[in-house]
């Protein structure tokens, strides 16, 4: 009995399922209108990184060593006056090199040492960027290498880029849909590309000389600016 509906149920089935599928591939693309957008905003910094430089000179390896480590002692001190917490003052960089005389019969001559020592300084109230450049001067450091702006959180103006982006994209559609006489029905695919923010940097600052120094130094924020693109294929109707 069973054997004897088998084939008839498959008729059935092809009956019934093969009209749908020639019409489903009959029915013509929907067009595609491929647009791409692009929103930027800006935010203002909240945070800052120093980075000082402090070079000394003696005529001993442990003179040269010695007057090193005091002025980073001294700086560490002075930065803790300001509230600067100890995690965030780091030494990213040590050099400890003899120097030679560049005088011909006393080539191979050591006649002093170099140390250097290079402290970077997380500012997280950036309203204090440029007492921290100051109390680190007066504290023995000789060179402000960079000074880099940059925001914690940006996950919110990341999203205002994007939306800006994606409106953007839209109003240019909307405008060429209407230039051909028909309606954004839906959307086929969406890639997009969101920048960084990119610290704002100022490097090789300065040799500031104390003696000259009389007034605090001034040192501006700004602004930082991100960007988001978006590439959108809407679809249109016939």
């Amino acid at each position: 009995m069973k054997m004897r509906f088998f084939p008839a149920a498959i008729l059935l089935c092809c009956a019934l399922f093969a009209p749908m599928a020639d019409g489903a591939a009959a029915e013509p693309d929907l067009p595609i209108l491929s647009v791409s957008g692009s929103g930027m905003v800006q935010g203002t910094p909240d945070q800052a990184a120093v980075t000082l430089g402090i070079v000394t000179r003696a005529e001993t390896a442990g003179e040269a060593q010695q007057e090193n480590a005091a002025k980073a002692t001294a700086i560490r001190n002075a930065l803790a006056a300001l509230g600067i917490e100890d995690k965030d003052i780091k030494t990213e960089d040590y050099n400890f090199s003899p120097e030679y005389s560049r005088e011909r019969n006393e080539r191979g001559v050591i006649i002093g040492y170099t140390a250097s020592n290079t402290i970077r300084v997380k500012v997280r109230n950036v309203a204090l960027a440029g007492d921290v450049v100051d109390a680190a001067l007066a504290s023995g450091a000789n060179a402000v290498r960079s000074l880099d702006f940059s925001i914690r959180d940006t996950d919110g103006l990341r999203r205002r880029a994007l939306e800006s982006a994606v409106k953007d994209a839209r109003d240019k559609a909307d405008a060429i849909a209407h230039a051909l006489g028909k309606s954004i029905v839906g959307v086929h695919h969406v890639t997009e590309n969101t920048g960084m923010f990119q610290p704002r940097q100022s490097n090789g600052m300065m040799m500031k000389s104390m003696d000259a120094a009389t007034e605090s130094t001034p040192i501006e924020a700004g602004t930082l600016s991100l960007t988001a693109d978006v590439h959108i294929e809407f679809i249109l109707s016939r």
